[in-house]
């Protein structure tokens, strides 16, 4: 098989192809979604070199795991498993510290009170989602939670990817009015589950 015909192929076709320990396909994906995945990262922890390898290892888990391989979306996948890679680098404390105790700050509900726990948060992240306008809250959960792009939000819902764009921002705007500092709280403990 040639280049070109890796890379016109989809991703369940390159999934496929990595189960048979094709290196080509697993190439392809790698240059396809590496720079996202890096840039998913990079904008949670802002260290670059962390960053790297979480992106490293979420790719090198793949080939690892390919054997085994039961996706119904690689997109989602691998960004789930980014954000999981992010959270326990957070966890494990291999960040910078300044980092750590900017989520500890906002962690603390007005300074002294215990710190809110993953559920309370996930709780008051569905409220704020619950209150968006359906086709808002619909936009939102399929760019947030199925990690589709504004252009395929737009073919699947028939509307221009303007329309996702703004709604997608009224979307955010609302859930930071509801949920002040606690979207940013929610974006690292829920880990791919709606950020």
């Amino acid at each position: 098989m040639n280049s070109l015909e890796v890379q016109l192929m989809t991703d369940e076709d390159l999934i496929a192809l990595i189960r048979e320990n094709d290196l080509g396909a697993f190439e392809r994906i790698y240059n396809k979604y590496w720079s996202k995945l890096y840039l998913s990262a990079y904008n949670i922890i802002r260290d670059r070199q962390v960053a790297e390898d979480v992106t490293q290892e979420v790719l090198v888990n793949l080939w690892m795991k390919r054997a085994n391989l039961k996706l119904t979306s690689l997109n989602a996948y691998l960004y789930t498993s980014v954000r999981y890679q992010v959270f326990n680098v957070i966890r494990s404390g291999k960040v910078r510290a300044d980092l750590f105790n900017k989520l500890e700050e906002l962690f603390s509900n007005n300074g002294g009170e215990e710190l809110l726990s993953e559920k309370e948060i996930n709780r008051l992240l569905e409220q704020g989602v619950a209150e968006l306008p359906e086709k808002c809250r619909q936009i939102f959960i399929m760019s947030r939670k199925e990690h589709l792009s504004t252009k395929e939000i737009a073919e699947r819902l028939g509307i221009a990817p303007k329309t996702v764009e703004n709604q997608l921002t009224v979307a955010l705007n609302r859930l930071r009015k509801t949920l002040g500092d606690f979207v940013c709280i929610a974006t690292i403990m829920l880990c791919g589950r709606w950020f």
